[in-house]
């Protein structure tokens, strides 16, 4: 976030610069929020002063037969170039960043999945990559404050509008609702449910194995 500038990882897979290049044929694709926490940020007075600021927010992408999810979001942290090595981003301005065959599993960082609508109809993850290319990204020192939390709604409501999210009725209200969820999970992980619908429903967690 712009006060934070360091955040952490959907998971050790690469930026992906390029085309995603994966056929969209007539397959279904569903389409999830998802919720990482912050570290120390997202506890204690942390979690109190930064309210949803406190976690960072993405668009997961879920390829159920190929077992394979594209996630989707802005940051203003540093971006290391693994070929020169040096930062991308040194003045920690709003960059669009998607990436290719991300982990869940194997994200510690990453609270919960929110199922929040699905793609289908020959729609795939490069025309997702560009509708949510399409909207602004947050403006430093705007008031009120943007950051990757308005442009998730934004995205959600890109998504609902072009058909992708038909069941959302209030934006708001799903953020809220996940932003209970995500919590839930800071304060017990074991016992609280980590995959769930739009209405906070535990969805079967052998249905997305990863």
């Amino acid at each position: 976030m712009a006060m934070f500038p360091i955040e952490l990882p959907f998971s050790d897979a690469p930026v992906e610069r390029g085309a995603i290049l994966s056929p969209p044929g007539t397959r279904v694709y569903q389409v999830f929020l998802a919720v990482y926490h912050r570290g120390e940020l997202s506890l204690g007075e942390y979690r109190r002063r930064l309210g949803f600021s406190a976690y960072h927010w993405a668009i997961l992408l879920f390829d159920a037969p190929n077992n394979r999810y594209y996630a989707f979001d802005v940051t203003d942290g540093a971006s290391p170039d693994p070929v020169y090595r040096r930062d991308l981003n040194p003045d920690y301005q709003w960059t669009y960043r998607v990436k290719n065959n991300v982990h869940p599993a194997s994200c510690d960082s990453l609270l919960i999945r929110m199922a929040i609508g699905e793609v289908n109809d020959g729609v795939g993850p490069d025309s997702i990559k560009i509708l949510l290319r399409s909207v602004p990204l947050p403006i430093k020192g705007a008031e009120p404050v943007q950051n990757c939390v308005t442009w998730i709604k934004a995205a959600i409501h890109k998504l609902r509008f072009h058909g992708y999210a038909s069941d959302l009725y209030n934006v708001d209200a799903t953020v809220d609702r996940a932003l209970a969820y995500a919590d839930l999970r800071i304060m017990d992980p074991v016992n609280s449910v980590s995959v769930i619908d739009h209405l906070g429903n535990e969805m079967v967690q052998n249905v997305y194995l990863e």
